[in-house]
């Protein structure tokens, strides 16, 4: 006789760079443990992959991870944590005065993390009165095909920005980068000036990400600790 199944209850959920809402489920163990072993294994690239799984088998729409930016990803599976588990995470911090590394216990509720820096309009940069470009951040698609290892060179960097141009436009027309070749993107990001390079570089720094003012006072020093936690890992790991 086959066993009963449990149905499980449907969370509406809103994608922060375009506010299109979608429906997700809470985790099931089998999926947790996996979740948890990534977790504790403390590679990165481990863990990104584990999060990206347990969010494609639980939303119930066709979502496309890979064209997603992290900040996206981010903010699906700290709403998928808050159904499953619950809207607190517990930390274990230590106090930040010299000499002391005292750990301390504490709960932080999901709904008080922020998505910092979004602006919905920062993807459009103009670079002279006439000229502009319109940008999109980093998916996971662009970042694997360039390389994580690679961007710290120049090589890395130029190629991560030519991947997240997304049209190039003037006073008459609009130029689709998914029209254009990969050496003529290269060639027009590489015929600006270094003041109009700087704004395409400020747009990859201020990429949003979840964030949170941690402050407690430690236990056994008195010391009062202010930590400014910023990405998914940091609250994870």
């Amino acid at each position: 006789m086959a066993l009963p199944k449990i149905d499980v209850p449907r969370y509406p959920v809103v994608l922060p760079s375009t506010g299109e809402s979608y429906t997700m489920r809470p985790y099931l163990v089998k999926e947790e443990k996996v979740l948890l072993l990534a977790l504790e294994s403390q590679d990165p690239a481990q863990i990104a992959l584990a999060v990206r799984n347990l969010i494609t088998g639980c939303i119930d729409d066709n979502l496309n991870l890979d064209e997603c930016p992290s900040f996206d990803i981010e903010s699906l599976f700290l709403a998928l944590r808050g159904i499953s588990v619950g809207e607190t995470i517990p930390l274990n911090p230590k106090c930040q005065a010299e000499g002391c590394e005292e750990l301390h216990s504490v709960e932080i509720n999901i709904k008080d993390i922020t998505l910092k820096d979004y602006d919905p309009n920062a993807h459009i940069i103009k670079l002279t009165d006439s000229v502009g470009i319109t940008m999109r951040y980093p998916s996971l698609e662009i970042i694997n095909e360039v390389g994580v290892d690679k961007f710290d060179s120049i090589d890395g960097i130029m190629e991560l920005v030519v991947g997240c141009v997304k049209t190039i436009f003037d006073n008459d027309n609009v130029y689709d980068g998914n029209n254009e070749s990969k050496q003529e993107i290269t060639d027009f990001i590489e015929s600006l000036t270094s003041e109009q390079f700087k704004k395409v570089q400020e747009f990859f720094s201020n990429t949003p990400a979840l964030e949170y003012n941690l402050e407690f006072d430690c236990d056994k020093c008195e010391h009062h600790n202010n930590l400014e936690l910023r990405g998914l890992s940091s609250f994870f790991i």
